[in-house]
C-alpha cells in the first residue's frame, strides 16, 4: 500500500479527544506519534482522502483507531480495484501471444472508455446482442452492446467494492472456486453473491427494460 503521507494535501487536520477538528500545518499533522503507553495504548492512526484533498490526525483512542483502520482497508481495497481495472484484459488469455510489444491490443484496460469506437475484430458489420431472455442468462456474456455501456457503467459506480471485484472475477471468467478463495468464502456463497449482485442488475431501473422480452 502507498504512503498516503507522501501526498500534498490541501488541508490538514488533527482530531481533539472530544471528537472536534481544528486546522494545523502539514507538519503538525505528519508529526512522529507517540508510543502507546499504560495511561493511552491507542497507536496514533491518519484518515487520508486523496479525492477531497485533506489529511487527519486521528485522535488517539478507540474510536480514532477504528476510523483509521477502516480508512486503511477502503485505500487498499480502492488500490487493488484500480490496479485489476488497469491489467491487460488479454493478457493470460488464450488471445494472447505472450509477444506485448507488437501486439495491436496491448493495454486493452478493463476500464471502458464510453467514447471508444467500438467493434468486432475489425468488422464494423457485426454487433453483439443484450438481451435477457430469463433468469438464467448468461448476464457476464451480455454486456457488449454500446448504446447500454452509459447506463451499466453507471450502475457500476453504484456497486460497493466487492460487488465490482466480483463483477470483474465474473467477467474474467474466473471459477466459482478460484472467487470462492479470492473472497476467502465458500463456494455457495460465491452463488448467493453472484445471485445478489445479478438482482441489483435486473433491478436497475435504466436497465430493467432490458430484462424482458416486451
Amino acid at each position: 500500500m502507498r504512503s498516503y503521507q507522501k501526498l500534498h494535501y490541501e488541508n490538514y487536520y488533527a482530531q481533539c479527544a472530544n471528537g472536534d477538528y481544528a486546522a494545523v500545518t502539514r507538519k503538525e499533522c505528519f508529526a512522529p506519534a507517540e508510543v502507546p503507553s499504560s495511561t493511552n495504548p491507542y497507536p496514533q492512526k491518519w484518515f487520508y482522502d486523496p479525492d477531497a484533498g485533506y489529511a487527519v490526525r486521528l485522535a488517539r483512542t478507540k474510536e480514532g483507531v477504528d476510523l483509521g483502520m477502516r480508512n486503511a482497508a477502503d485505500l487498499k481495497a480502492d488500490e487493488r480495484y484500480k490496479e485489476h481495472q488497469s491489467r491487460c484484459v488479454w493478457k493470460g488469455s488464450d488471445n494472447c501471444n505472450q509477444k506485448c510489444g507488437e501486439c495491436c491490443r496491448q493495454n486493452t484496460h478493463r476500464t471502458v472508455e464510453l467514447d471508444k469506437h467500438w467493434g468486432n475484430d475489425n468488422n464494423d458489420d457485426l454487433q453483439s446482442v443484450f438481451d435477457f431472455e430469463d433468469e438464467t442468462v448468461d448476464i457476464v456474456a451480455s454486456i457488449a452492446v454500446k448504446d447500454l455501456l452509459e447506463a451499466f457503467n453507471a450502475l457500476l459506480e453504484k456497486l460497493s467494492l466487492d460487488d465490482r471485484e466480483l463483477w470483474d472475477c465474473l467477467k474474467c471468467g474466473l471459477k466459482k472456486q478460484e472467487i470462492a478463495d479470492k473472497f476467502h468464502i465458500s463456494v455457495d456463497g460465491v452463488r448467493y453473491r453472484e445471485q445478489k449482485l445479478f438482482a441489483k442488475i435486473r433491478a436497475d431501473k435504466m436497465l430493467r427494460s432490458y430484462f424482458s422480452n416486451d
